[in-house]
């Protein structure tokens, strides 16, 4: 009775739902131990260089703090993979390797029960903590993206790493790597499995996030400049090239080949294009897309969470 290092109630005994998360939280104790001791590490060393960079940058260029801060924006995109994988895939896949589940399910709580349990305990400390690393890290983001124009807010950091969008992908890779375990039964197989869903869920998200909402089109006579202010903080590469009078889009590259002013000017006669124009995402996008794509990561948890549930009504013991 006490291999998994907790004292069990005897078969058919009732095991009150207080007791049972009291259980898993007693089970994954270590695990939780080290996940906040973690989030206190990062955290404590987000503000550490926040502070520094805002009180360097009154006298100084903060450019010091750029590879820091991506570096740390990298970190906190790898800590989904690193919950799905070592948390969430090993969760039920090692129980039922070894055939510990067995016990666990002559506690008269149900199996139903037993699951719900052992998904919430973890998947509540995962989301906290990655909470918490997220608004730390938006509120170092926010003092220094004014300093570093270059980077884009819609590349994969800072966007994946900061606000709700980042929050979001932490419940959905370990209910992934949950539903793996349940399905594979096993651990190291289960966590391969996780590491490539979750890895392919943030490519999937990058190349979709574009096309979020309708980018802004910029559009200007050939001959005149665009006020720098359009594009402070935007997002920009989305596309860009040539407008014709009936407002046909050309691609710049149609006259890439143009040696001279002339024959650049030769070119857009003959391609009718009186204006250039580009596309991009300004400012104002961010948030709405950052809670879009915050709907699909939760609306994507939803189906392996579902299938746990389903598959643990039909597993026989």
């Amino acid at each position: 009775m006490s291999s998994i290092g907790i004292r069990l109630r005897a078969p058919g005994a009732r095991l009150r739902p207080r007791g049972l998360v009291w259980l898993v939280a007693r089970q994954h104790r270590a695990a939780l131990w080290a996940g906040l001791a973690v989030v206190v590490a990062i955290a404590a060393y987000i503000v550490w260089q926040r502070l520094e960079m805002v009180g360097y940058g009154r006298a100084h260029n903060i450019d010091a703090y750029r590879t820091p801060l991506l570096n740390t924006g990298r970190l906190l995109i790898a800590l989904p993979v690193v919950i799905g994988v070592f948390i969430g895939a090993p969760l039920f896949a090692r129980e039922l390797e070894t055939g510990t589940h067995q016990l666990a399910w002559t506690q008269s709580v149900g199996r139903t029960r037993w699951l719900i349990a052992k998904l919430a305990v973890p998947l509540v400390a995962v989301t906290a903590g990655t909470a918490v690393l997220a608004a730390l890290y938006t509120w170092w983001w926010r003092a220094a993206r004014g300093s570093f124009q270059d980077i884009a807010w819609g590349t994969a950091v800072p966007f994946d790493a900061t606000g709700p969008a980042a929050v979001a992908l932490a419940p959905l890779s370990f209910l992934l790597g949950a539903a793996a375990g349940l399905l594979l039964r096993r651990t190291l197989p289960a966590m391969a499995v996780t590491l490539g869903a979750t890895a392919g869920v943030q490519y999937g998200l990058d190349a979709l996030r574009p096309h979020l909402m309708t980018p802004r089109t910029i559009a200007s006579k050939l001959s005149a400049e665009v006020p720098p202010e359009v594009y402070f903080g935007a997002w920009r590469g989305m596309g860009n090239g040539y407008l014709t009078r009936a407002g046909e889009k050309i691609s710049w590259e149609r006259c890439s080949s143009a040696g001279s002013s002339d024959a650049w000017d030769r070119c857009f006669a003959r391609l009718g294009a009186n204006r250039w124009y580009e596309e991009l995402h300004p400012a104002s996008h961010y948030w709405p897309m950052q809670w879009m794509q915050t709907g699909i990561c939760l609306a994507a948890a939803v189906v392996p969470a579902v299938l746990c549930v389903w598959w643990i009504g039909r597993r026989r013991a």
